[in-house]
């Protein structure tokens, strides 16, 4: 399991809140969350969130939390630059010919 933990500002005196946690099955969908809330960055909506976000696997034991480590730590920075700057591959340059899935198919199994 993973969280996606939403980090808030110090409420009134200075009083550290609790961040904002969502949890998700796949690593994948963590991240894309994340990924969102750090490009809202900091609000001044009631709840105040810094514009940090952390995603952290989870290992539990029925409801026992065994333990936990941080897997990716974003700002609105870090996810600006992620998606603005990484090239990915488009959908047609990922397609394999028919000839050559059967040629790595027969490499593939035995004879």
């Amino acid at each position: 399991m993973y969280e996606v933990r939403r980090n808030r500002e110090p409420g009134e005196m200075g009083v550290v809140r609790p961040p904002i946690v969502e949890t998700h099955l796949g690593l994948d969908r963590a991240r894309i969350a994340a990924l969102g809330y750090a490009l809202d960055g900091p609000t001044a909506a009631s709840d105040r969130f810094t514009g940090r976000v952390q995603v952290r696997r989870v290992f539990m034991v029925g409801s026992i939390r065994v333990s936990e480590a941080t897997v990716d730590l974003f700002d609105e920075r870090v996810a600006f630059r992620l998606l603005n700057e990484l090239v990915l591959p488009r959908a047609d340059a990922l397609s394999v010919s028919l000839d050559r899935l059967q040629v790595e198919v027969d490499r593939l199994l035995p004879a």
